[in-house]
């Protein structure tokens, strides 16, 4: 298999607003570590995929499509061939625009991000070199549902690991993927990082023999938190080291030569319904979220206006008749030698990745914030717990409605399809 590499610095300018958290003061004081955007371009036969992965908290849909339209383009692939996915690090600048209260988005940021993204995917394209592939499975504990002790409560320890080796042994370069949010750097850090991921990237380039270029992605992580969240660096580096650590023991130990090269990719939209609301029902619900409010709080002080917002925002749209009845949501499936990867749009719940391997076979994984971010995707039968990720994540989300219960179902067996159809 042929492999292509790249990375490039997207670090923003001190003094953007960082995103990810209503708590935090605005804006950042300063650089921790520099966010990349990393690129990976792999040929086997006539088939090819562009995957460029970031060091930051997502993207709108309609922004990797442009971003996608450019590269057909320009590189001659398809759409299905490229996959955009980010890290979800809350210590970066705001990318999604329709986040509300989270971080404003810096529009000279911004106008200057795709073209960083076109370069690399030109240099990780430009000279692909012939490599062999290997494959191994680690598993890490260090995350750990966040929300509240219940049966549901699911993490997915897997720890996919592939490597590109050179002639000479050295690694071009390693992607490997793990489920968890990467707040390890709490609302209380006003430094720009790459927070857990990112530091995991760069300890793995420095530990593995020619210093390869690293994507270490997110999966199903939208009920997975690290163990803490802090202001202290020097934690968010541990457990950027226990990772980082996790995928260098796996590819001194696990990594074997593949014997399956296979390189296939599909790409399509799956619209997801919303759980729409009357007026009536918008004013209750409203009511109901004010209600927890603590005025004193910056949090609470941000989530009103959030509030405000979303009420104002669904109402208008409810009386002109152009409340949206669903979303859809980009789904794409990368088969890389033995691996299989989903990659989903949206902060999806931990529990679609193991179900998918019930259903399909192992060596099944799923990628988070991939090709945008619509919000979180619970199971069914996360509904009638509630909590932040049903009741509140929406709201500032910039949606009118939370995606009704079964969207998660719907879009598990739709990748479940997509998959036997490769398989």
């Amino acid at each position: 298999m042929r492999c292509g590499t790249s990375q490039v610095c997207i670090t923003p300018p001190v003094g953007v607003e960082l995103c990810g958290y209503a708590a935090r003061v605005q804006p950042s004081v300063g650089v921790h570590d520099d966010l990349y955007v990393r690129g990976l371009f792999l040929e086997e036969g006539r088939e090819r995929l562009l995957w460029l992965h970031a060091d930051l908290i997502g993207y709108d849909g309609f922004w990797v499509r442009g971003l996608r339209q450019r590269l057909t383009a320009e590189l001659g692939l398809e759409e299905r061939q490229i996959l955009v996915s980010a890290t979800h690090t809350h210590a970066g600048p705001a990318t999604v625009t329709t986040l509300r209260e989270t971080g404003a988005v810096d529009a000279a940021y911004m106008s200057g991000l795709a073209d960083h993204f076109v370069s690399a995917a030109r240099a990780a394209a430009s000279q692909p070199v012939e490599t062999t592939l290997h494959f191994g499975e680690g598993v890490c504990y260090l995350a750990a549902d966040r929300r509240a002790l219940s049966p549901h409560s699911h993490m997915d320890p897997a720890l996919p690991v592939l490597s590109w080796r050179s002639a000479d042994g050295s690694h071009a370069a390693v992607l490997a993927n793990y489920a968890m949010h990467n707040t390890a750097l709490g609302p209380d850090n006003r430094h720009i990082s790459s927070d857990a991921a990112g530091l995991a990237a760069t300890h793995i380039r420095e530990r593995l023999p020619g210093a390869p270029t690293m994507l270490f992605t997110n999966g199903g992580c939208g009920n997975v938190n690290p163990p803490a969240q802090t202001s202290d660096h020097r934690v968010a580096q541990q457990f950027g080291r226990r990772l980082g650590g996790s995928v260098v023991y796996t590819a001194e130990t696990s990594l074997v030569p593949c014997t399956d090269s296979t390189l296939a990719s599909v790409l399509t939209t799956v619209e997801l319904p919303y759980a729409t609301l009357t007026p009536d029902e918008v004013a209750r619900e409203y009511q109901r979220a004010i209600a927890e409010c603590a005025p004193e709080l910056l949090f609470w002080q941000r989530a009103r206006r959030a509030y405000d917002q979303w009420r104002d925002e669904t109402l208008a749209a409810l009386a002109s008749g152009r409340a949206p009845t669903g979303v859809e949501v980009d789904l794409q499936v990368v088969h890389i030698g033995p691996a299989s990867f989903v990659a989903i749009s949206g902060e999806v719940f931990s529990r679609m990745a193991t179900d998918l391997r019930a259903a399909f076979g192992p060596r099944t994984y799923v990628v988070g914030y991939a090709n945008g971010d619509i919000g979180y995707l619970p199971p069914a039968e996360v509904y009638a717990e509630g909590g932040y990720e049903v009741d509140m994540a929406y709201k500032f989300y910039g949606s009118n409605f939370m995606v009704a219960a079964g969207s998660f179902e719907l879009l598990r067996d739709r990748a479940l399809a997509l998959l036997r159809e490769r398989a």
